[in-house]
């Protein structure tokens, strides 16, 4: 019956979209529609031109962010043979902040009884049919009020990946335990402020955003310990 219970979770589970980007005047790039939750990419026969493709931004991958390749990025299925000539956006997080995950939460990744969570996880990652570059996300809406700090708004408030919506951002710095701080021209994804550390294109239509954190919504580590806690 427990079993049962912890398979209706994962087959009803449906995370909400982040709320910050919802106004009019920053609407979310919606450059991914999903059907269901967890997404299965297309398992389409690749072509040889195709499957070099696949294989070179996985080597690329597995050479620059090794652990986040192999820990996450590869759990969604047919991930590479889905990457043929279509614009891709990849969010990579570097190995210094895999090895910096909490002891606890890579179990619960890297334990097979969690399997769909992980590729909820890793799909957030991806946004599967859009190039979307750091100039795109850090381009200024002038046709809307600037704040009362008078900084222009941005002119979109989100991207839509493979997982869901996931908010975009101004990254700050300074300040005193989060007061003072400010804007210092950089970009932030998720709810959990990821800043992008630097950007490069990889294949014939894809670009790597690297980030300083993990970029799905801290509500998915929730999931991760309704499901299945490692050693019970």
């Amino acid at each position: 019956m427990m079993i049962l219970s912890k398979l209706l979770i994962v087959a009803s589970m449906a995370l909400p979209a982040a709320q910050a980007f919802t106004s009019p005047a920053a609407p979310v790039a919606r450059l991914h529609q999903r059907e269901n939750t967890l997404t299965v990419l297309s398992a389409e026969t690749p072509t040889t031109e195709d499957a070099k493709e696949g294989q070179a931004i996985k080597e690329f991958l597995q050479e620059n962010y090794p652990l986040f390749e192999s820990t996450i990025f590869s759990k969604i299925p047919n991930v590479y043979a889905s990457l043929k000539n279509e614009p891709f956006t990849i969010f990579c997080a570097s190995d210094a902040v895999m090895v910096d995950i909490d002891q606890q939460r890579k179990l619960q990744i890297s334990d097979p009884r969690n399997v769909e969570i992980t590729e909820k996880l890793a799909s957030y990652h991806l946004i599967p049919t859009g190039k979307v570059t750091r100039e795109r996300l850090q381009r200024e809406d002038w046709t809307v009020p600037k704040t009362a700090d008078g900084v222009a708004a941005l002119s979109i408030g989100g991207v839509l990946t493979a997982g869901g919506e996931l908010r975009v951002g101004r990254s700050k710095s300074g300040g005193f335990m989060g007061f003072g701080a400010k804007e210092d021209g950089g970009v932030v994804i998720g709810n959990n402020d990821a800043k992008i550390v630097k950007s490069v294109n990889v294949g014939k239509e894809g670009i790597i955003h690297e980030v300083d954190s993990l970029v799905a919504p801290d509500l998915i580590w929730r999931y991760f310990d309704q499901l299945r806690i490692p050693g019970f």
